[in-house]
């Protein structure tokens, strides 16, 4: 039970629960969709401002965002939904969501993100969604570049990006890929370097 004591010192009582799940898709318009939602639960009761109780297991927050980018990851359009918070205000939070369309998922995403729909100008849950959601992404569009390079080349029998003379993007962006590295010397030769 919630402030019980306990002798263990390894004791631990769940409180808050943060969950974000996120999924990419192929649109059969050759677009992507990238979908997120976030959701906050707490262990225990909590009375809202309205009178009523929040019910342990039911989200205090719970948000959802739909992203439609192309392989630039330029955002084509956007939707956000708040299907649970604390105020009933906070479902006229996402009035300006809209002003991402035609924004780039990259470099300085954050700081776009802020500055577009940043403080009373939208809901501090969807920024912090938005910034996720730039890694699936990522993930779902460079997968899918990959994975129709390698049908390529597997049924033209062109070369694989192994060979090819381009730098490869994901040089140098974390440990696995840096260029003094096993996996670089396997997947890019070219551009593996002693260390």
């Amino acid at each position: 039970m919630i402030g019980e004591k306990n002798k263990d010192v390894n004791y631990r009582s769940l409180l808050h629960s943060r969950n974000i799940f996120s999924q990419g898709y192929l649109r059969n318009d050759g677009f992507f969709e990238i979908e997120s939602i976030i959701k906050d639960i707490k262990s225990y009761d909590i009375p809202k401002s309205d009178g009523s109780v929040l019910r342990t297991g039911n989200p205090l927050h719970e948000m959802r965002v739909i992203l439609k980018i192309n392989l630039e990851l330029k955002i084509l359009d956007i939707s956000a939904k708040t299907i649970a918070a604390p105020y009933k205000i906070c479902s006229e939070a996402n009035f300006k969501i809209k002003s991402l369309i035609g924004e780039t998922i990259g470099p300085g995403w954050k700081n776009k993100i802020n500055k577009l729909i940043g403080n009373i100008d939208g809901c501090t849950h969807v920024r912090e969604l938005l910034v996720s959601m730039a890694t699936v992404s990522f993930q779902t569009v460079y997968g899918e570049k990959a994975r129709r390079i390698r049908e390529s080349a597997k049924n033209d029998g062109a070369k694989t990006d192994k060979n090819d003379n381009t730098k490869p993007f994901l040089l140098n962006t974390c440990y696995a890929f840096d260029e003094t590295s096993e996996v670089v010397k396997k997947e890019w030769p070219k551009y593996f370097k002693e260390n």
